[in-house]
């Protein structure tokens, strides 16, 4: 207790240095803990958006969902392949809503289907509601809760095409990709931008013991000497090679990350350094007084101690401030990801930034402490 009073006096003592040192280890820890919340989140939505059941089939050679076009047709053909049991088609649009980073995707979708490959919570009067009307949408929490739309509300989005539909009910996904999207009928969408018998994909359920990969070449096969050929994949898997850039970007970002938990260290070392140069005569005083260099080499640990232990208080606790609401979004492809500002995510942020303190800390306190005694009282005023 002794220690840690002394310790925590010499901190308060060091009065700008110490602020200044516990902002930048603060800030370090709030970013390091932002790229680790992301990196959950591009996990939490491959996981949460896709079915290990489910196919998607999608226009060959082709690298993004918008511009994939196979026909419609090709529904009842998917439907007859042996271990298919259910397909449906997808229409995507993307639609930029008001500003060029504020993107909404709207899915057209056979309504009767779509809930078979889908768990949404939704209000089953509102989807029948919805299955009536040729215009009317059902619309994700998250995207109703962005832009404050309401059930009755008509909503014409002028950038696609003067593309227009009543919400009839919002539904809520779990927390996946879904939730920031528009559920529109598919045949609906066709028409409003006049490309009528094309969608973007197929979504087909593998039957009860079938093998999906063998599912999969079989789909493949039937259409590989057609004019649009198809490539099939699991949905985890298409999922993850949508965004495989962004996650690598991700992983980038966190290696930058660890590279500057490195220089927070090197950044430590040299405050500490600086303040041991300062106060050289105390650290022989206390030697004088009967502390030996262990003991000296601990109080100045302690100090580095308490440092990452308030910094990092300070960066989770921004973390928290910053994603605990769970609004901050990144959305790509179409598929949209929320950052995950999970207790472990807290805990090795925590982790990090007071490792990294005591880190750099270490070695000048070893060096500082064994200082001869004469040498220390000459010490730099």
């Amino acid at each position: 207790m002794l220690m840690l009073r002394m310790a925590m006096r010499t901190l308060l003592a060091g009065g700008l240095r110490s602020v200044l040192t516990i902002g930048s280890v603060a800030v370090c820890v709030f970013v390091f803990s932002l790229l680790l919340s992301l990196d959950e989140g591009v996990s939490a939505m491959l996981e949460r958006s896709s079915d290990k059941g489910v196919l998607i089939v999608f226009e060959k050679y082709k690298a993004c969902p918008p511009y994939s076009r196979l026909p419609v047709s090709y529904a009842s053909q998917i439907a007859g392949i042996e271990g298919v049991s259910a397909v449906t088609p997808v229409r995507f649009l993307l639609s930029d809503c008001g500003t060029t980073t504020n993107l909404i995707a709207v899915h057209g979708i056979e309504p009767d289907q779509f809930r078979t490959f889908r768990a949404l919570d939704v209000d089953d009067s509102a989807w029948q509601d919805f299955e009536a009307e040729k215009g009317g949408a059902m619309v994700g929490r998250k995207a109703a809760e962005k832009y404050g739309w309401q059930a009755g509300q008509t909503v014409t989005l002028a950038q696609l095409r003067g593309v227009s539909f009543t919400v009839r009910g919002v539904f809520d996904s779990g927390g996946s990709s879904l939730d920031e999207v528009v559920l529109v009928d598919r045949e609906y969408l066709e028409q409003s931008i006049n490309e009528i018998g094309e969608v973007t994909m197929f979504l087909a359920k593998v039957g009860d013991g079938a093998d999906g990969g063998a599912v999969a070449d079989r789909i493949d096969s039937n259409f590989a000497n057609y004019a649009t050929m198809t490539s099939s994949t699991p949905e985890k898997g298409f999922m993850a090679q949508q965004i495989s850039g962004f996650s690598e970007l991700v992983a980038f970002a966190q290696l930058i990350a660890w590279v500057s938990l490195g220089l927070l260290m090197l950044a430590t070392a040299n405050s500490v350094s600086m303040g041991l140069r300062d106060r050289m005569r105390e650290v022989a005083q206390l030697k004088l007084l009967g502390f030996d260099s262990r003991l000296a080499a601990q109080l100045i640990v302690m100090e580095s101690l308490l440092t990452g232990l308030l910094a990092s208080l300070i960066g989770v606790g921004l973390g928290i401030a910053v994603l605990g609401n769970g609004m901050a979004s990144i959305s790509v492809e179409g598929y949209t990801m929320y950052p995950q500002f999970t207790p472990a995510t807290a805990l090795a942020s925590f982790v990090a930034g007071v490792g990294m303190c005591l880190a750099g800390g270490y070695v000048p306190a070893q060096r500082g402490a064994t200082r001869p005694i004469g040498l220390a009282l000459r010490g730099v005023d």
